[in-house]
């Protein structure tokens, strides 16, 4: 079985509720999973998001040391292969105030991957939803700038083309875009990831998880959308970001749905090799290169 490194769960604000939807943490094992990032999502409106945001961040800090299968990673290095590894984000600047000690504290807390903006616009950039030709604010440009001084990842996910280009011609981090279709197949949907969004983020040696929304997808599957992004730069840019939890179309019901992903890219050419690529060996490159 080929194992998964999913780039994007909203997982942890089940996890908060105790009460569970496409995903439960502790069967990830079993369902082929080698790896998770969890993305901890706080709604906009949120009177103290920073707070509730700690809060999600230690609630699952707490479940998973409780789980024999399941372990946090920081780095590279802490990957096991016997465990399921769950990396922590966070989704959305909207979370951070004014000062950039916030991103040090989720930081020392364990969070390595940092998505800039959700659907709203923040302090930092714009969305694409939002104003897609607008990109970083002058505070977003600081918190860029001082983000070089850690091993952490950018998520481009959500964020306004022109955030993207800001980002990637700025930042010394790597990036990635961890649960975006291909706005090509879309065109009027810019949530997806626009084709000079997709060069900026190949340039930068990133990858794109596409999510499994049949919204996002836009009446192309899964494999259409990997296509896609082989042929725009290569298979080495493309990865999985389900987006489990976070929406309510999943054309891949659950993880134990990966397999049958797996078995259809082959069925189209795909060496098993590449499919481990996509599936988890893409992004342990940028995952490595962000800092062991």
């Amino acid at each position: 079985m080929v194992r998964v490194l999913d780039l994007h769960c909203d997982t942890p604000h089940n996890i908060i509720k105790g009460v569970y939807k496409h995903i439960l943490p502790e069967k990830l094992y079993a369902q082929g999973y080698l790896g998770a990032v969890f993305a901890h999502f706080v709604p906009p409106q949120s009177r103290y998001p920073f707070v509730d945001a700690v809060r999600m961040l230690s609630s699952t800090i707490a479940y998973v040391r409780k789980k024999k299968r399941l372990h946090i990673v920081r780095s590279y290095n802490d990957i096991r292969h016997d465990r399921v590894n769950i990396i922590l984000g966070v989704e959305g600047g909207h979370i951070f105030d004014n000062t950039f000690k916030q991103v040090e504290v989720l930081y020392d807390l364990g969070v390595r991957v940092f998505t800039i903006t959700w659907n709203n616009s923040n302090k930092l950039a714009y969305s694409a939803l939002d104003a897609d030709k607008k990109g970083l604010t002058a505070r977003g440009k600081k918190y860029v700038t001082e983000m070089a001084g850690y091993n952490l990842v950018i998520d481009l996910s959500h964020a306004s083309t022109r955030t993207v280009l800001d980002i990637c011609d700025r930042t010394r981090n790597q990036v990635i875009a961890s649960h975006s279709c291909i706005r090509a197949y879309r065109q009027k949907f810019l949530r997806n990831i626009d084709d000079r969004a997709l060069d900026a983020i190949a340039a930068k040696d990133g990858v794109v998880g596409v999510n499994f929304s049949r919204y996002h997808l836009g009446g192309h599957g899964v494999v259409e959308h990997i296509n896609y992004i082989r042929e725009k730069h290569g298979v080495r840019f493309a990865a999985i970001g389900s987006d489990f939890d976070g929406i309510n179309d999943p054309v891949i019901k659950n993880p134990a749905g990966l397999k049958k992903l797996g078995d259809e890219l082959v069925k189209q050419g795909y060496s098993k090799k590449t499919v481990t690529d996509i599936f988890s060996r893409n992004f342990l490159r940028v995952f490595k290169k962000a800092g062991k």
